[in-house]
């Protein structure tokens, strides 16, 4: 790993679409839009530092450039920052992240990260369900900051990407319908339910 600046790279919708597309042909509109969800999500809307898709992170075994987070520097005057560096410290925050020259080059290696280390995750891109898509993201340590309050605001960029991929091939839930309904709210209520637990758990302790 060798550390670059960080450098502004920001996409439009279209670009990140015809990206993604590119980097994984034959891609279903479900998936596609769900993923382009997750982009959003992980770069403030497309605002991407050094072609990075998804705030893939780097470590020294990485041997392309990788940029610094603004909470690497330590006596940070934000609190925010330094409870970020703390956990960095603890190995619970990030310290790098990669860099790459082009967004072909951040797209596939999103694509390829997904593939080989978050298969889940794809797998419940395809479901169409932004719930199940959350539950994935967290449970394959994609990101444990993922939770259910985060499932509404995929909902909500599922609907708003849904045009822009309307021409691909409908997935596995492509029929929508009532079955994709129940299964949302069916797994709205697991994860309500455990979240209940959670909070008991941390209540007695």
């Amino acid at each position: 790993m060798h550390v670059v600046p960080a450098v502004s790279t920001p996409i439009s919708a279209e670009h990140a679409r015809d990206a993604l597309l590119a980097a994984s042909p034959g891609l279903d509109r479900e998936s596609a839009a769900l993923l382009l969800a997750l982009i959003w999500v992980e770069t403030g809307r497309g605002n991407l530092q050094n072609w990075n898709v998804g705030n893939i992170t780097a470590n020294d075994a990485w041997p392309g450039g990788a940029w610094r987070p603004p909470w690497f520097a330590p006596n940070q005057t934000s609190p925010h920052l330094a409870e970020l560096h703390e956990r960095m410290l603890r190995g619970q925050a990030p310290s790098a992240f990669r860099a790459y020259d082009s967004a072909p080059e951040g797209f596939r290696d999103f694509i390829a990260q997904l593939r080989h280390t978050f298969p889940t995750v794809l797998e419940a891109a395809r479901t169409g369900n932004p719930a199940t898509f959350v539950q994935a993201l967290h449970d394959s340590n994609y990101s444990r900051d993922y939770t259910f309050a985060h499932v509404p605001t995929f909902a909500q960029l599922r609907e708003h990407f849904g045009p822009l991929v309307a021409s691909l091939p409908a997935g596995v839930a492509g029929a929508g319908g009532v079955a994709s309904a129940l299964g949302l709210a069916l797994v709205l209520l697991a994860l309500r339910r455990k979240r209940k637990r959670h909070d008991r758990a941390n209540t007695h302790r």
